[in-house]
């Protein structure tokens, strides 16, 4: 090619590059408002973003269902380390976005689960992993699967490696604890539930009542699923969850 034929390969873009907008500032922010449960002793914790109305969409519309993940220990009035003398902090719970008003979001209770760092020191060898699970209703309409897990333990004065159990103590003991969580956990309102569930009223039961079948260890709720709810939002519910505190719960 002749030089001085094509002039645009000697000419430079008019203006340089357009500068790239921060997208954060075109997010409103709103701050999470825990629910009034026994075991939070916090009313508000961090802040969740959301874009600006866009196309008849309202900002409000868009934090609707959200879940967000909390961990138990931060919702203290002080904060707990990480340790295996705080459980709490070895907890996650599941909170979902119920309604937003005054720049505020009402979580309401979505579901608990262990951490994998805590679930992963749990397990050993020379030992039986039990496993339950079962469905239970709450007087509010939710369906919550709560699953429960025990290990068997080594007594000190055994001389065997290992403290398998048999497979008929297996189905007892499996039996036990399904029994165990509909009774300490069915019949019972959404705050009670989660009340409950954060005090470890299951886990204390399983350690108590399980060591007449097989010795046992490490017995706790590792876990609750929402499998279902109510159609329509229940708003008299969620204020009733964000205004009275839960009452103390009596020891067995």
């Amino acid at each position: 090619m002749a030089i001085g034929k094509n002039k645009r390969l000697s000419k430079k873009g008019k203006g340089g590059k357009k500068k790239k907008a921060d997208s954060f500032e075109k997010k409103e922010w709103f701050k999470l408002k825990m629910p009034k449960i026994s075991g939070i002793k916090v009313n508000t914790y961090g802040w969740m973003p959301a874009n600006k109305t866009a196309q008849g969409v309202l900002v409000e519309d868009r934090m609707y269902d959200r879940v967000c993940t909390i961990r138990c220990g931060d919702l203290q009035e002080t904060p707990l380390p990480t340790g295996p003398d705080n459980p709490q902090t070895s907890t996650n719970l599941k909170l979902r976005v119920a309604q937003t008003k005054d720049q505020m979001c009402w979580l309401d209770f979505y579901g608990m689960e262990l951490t994998r760092d805590k679930t992963c020191s749990l397990l050993k060898k020379w030992v039986t992993l039990i496993e339950a699970q079962t469905d239970i209703k709450t007087t509010d309409g939710f369906v919550f699967r709560v699953f429960g897990m025990a290990l068997t333990e080594k007594v000190s004065w055994q001389c065997k490696k290992t403290a398998y159990a048999k497979t008929s103590q297996v189905k007892r003991i499996r039996q036990r604890m399904i029994e165990i969580m509909n009774n300490e956990l069915g019949d019972k309102g959404t705050k009670e539930f989660v009340a409950r569930i954060l005090a470890e009223r299951c886990g204390t039961a399983f350690t108590k009542e399980l060591n007449f079948i097989f010795p046992m260890k490490d017995a706790c709720i590792r876990k609750v699923k929402l499998i279902k709810r109510p159609p329509k939002e229940d708003l008299r519910r969620i204020n009733d969850l964000h205004t009275e505190a839960t009452e103390e719960m009596n020891e067995d």
